[in-house]
C-alpha cells in the first residue's frame, strides 16, 4: 500500500486541491495528515468538510488542539494569535467537534505519526532539538519509520547506531536502509516555511522502503488575495509568494 503523507495544509484550499489532484495521478491508496490542517489561510472550514468527506485520517495538530486548550490558544504568538481569532469564527461547530476527536498519535504496523516531536507530542518542534538528544527522542519509541510535521520543513533524520543520528534534506527519491531508522517531515502542503513555496507532500512505500518527496505548483497568488481579503496577518499571505 502506497501511502500519501500530507501535514500542515493550513487553510489553504488551493494548495489542498493541487495534492489531492496529483495523488490521484500516482494512484496512492490512502491520506495520512500529520495535522494542522486549519488556520493561517483563508478556508478552513472548506478544507475541514473535504477532509471529512474524503474520509482522511489524520492526527491533531497545536492549532486543532488550540480550539480545546485555552492556554495553548494564549502561548501562540501575536500574529498566529490573530489568525487563530479569525479561523475559530469561521469554523462550524460541527467541525471543530470533528476536529475533538483527532487522536495525537496514529501507528500503523512499523509507521508512526505524529504532528511535532515523538513519541507523541503535538507542540514540541523536531528542529530544536539538539543533535546528541535525537537518539533518545529515537529510544522512546520502537516504529521503524515516524512522520511529523510542524516545522513547515522538509527534513531526514536517520538513527544509524546506537550514537549517531544524521539529519539531512529529504532527497527527491529515496530508499530507506533497514538497518536504519527514520524520521521524516513531510513539510507543508499550505504554509511553507522554506525557499521553496509549492506545496509538498511526501509518498511512502512500505514494500520497496522507498520515499519520494512531491513539490507542487499552485495558484499562491489566489490564496494570498483571500488571506488579505480576510484580514489575515499579512505575514501568512507574503510566506506563499
Amino acid at each position: 500500500m502506497r501511502l500519501a503523507i500530507i501535514s500542515d495544509v493550513h487553510g489553504n484550499w488551493e494548495a489542498f486541491q493541487a495534492v489531492l489532484e496529483d495523488i490521484q495521478n500516482q494512484h496512492l491508496e490512502k491520506i495520512i495528515s500529520l495535522g494542522d490542517l486549519i488556520d493561517y489561510g483563508p478556508d478552513s472550514e472548506l478544507i475541514v468538510q473535504e477532509y471529512r468527506h474524503l474520509n482522511i485520517t489524520s492526527v491533531i495538530g497545536n492549532h486543532e488542539q488550540a480550539l480545546f486548550d485555552p492556554m495553548l490558544a494564549e502561548n501562540l504568538v501575536p500574529a498566529a494569535y490573530d489568525s487563530f481569532q479569525i479561523t475559530r469564527r469561521q469554523l462550524s461547530a460541527e467541525s471543530i467537534r470533528w476536529l475533538q476527536t483527532l487522536p495525537p498519535l496514529l501507528v500503523i504496523e512499523q509507521m508512526r505519526f505524529v504532528h511535532g516531536l515523538p513519541p507523541d507530542s503535538l507542540i514540541d518542534y523536531i528542529d530544536y532539538v539538539p543533535l546528541h538528544i535525537l537518539r533518545y527522542v529515537f529510544q522512546s519509541y520502537p516504529e521503524f519509520i515516524c512522520f511529523v510535521g510542524h516545522t513547515h520543513r522538509v527534513a531526514m533524520y536517520e538513527y544509524a547506531s546506537q550514537d549517531y543520528v544524521k539529519i539531512t534534506q529529504l532527497p527527491e527519491k529515496y530508499r530507506l536502509k533497514p538497518t536504519s531508522r527514520y524520521i521524516i517531515n513531510a513539510g507543508s502542503v499550505g504554509q511553507p516555511r522554506d525557499p521553496d513555496r509549492r506545496a509538498k507532500y511526501v509518498i511512502y512505500d512500505p514494500a520497496q522502503n522507498s520515499l519520494e518527496l512531491r513539490r507542487i505548483e499552485y495558484d499562491a497568488r489566489k490564496t494570498a488575495a483571500k488571506i488579505r481579503q480576510l484580514g489575515y496577518p499579512e505575514i501568512f499571505a507574503r510566506r506563499l509568494l
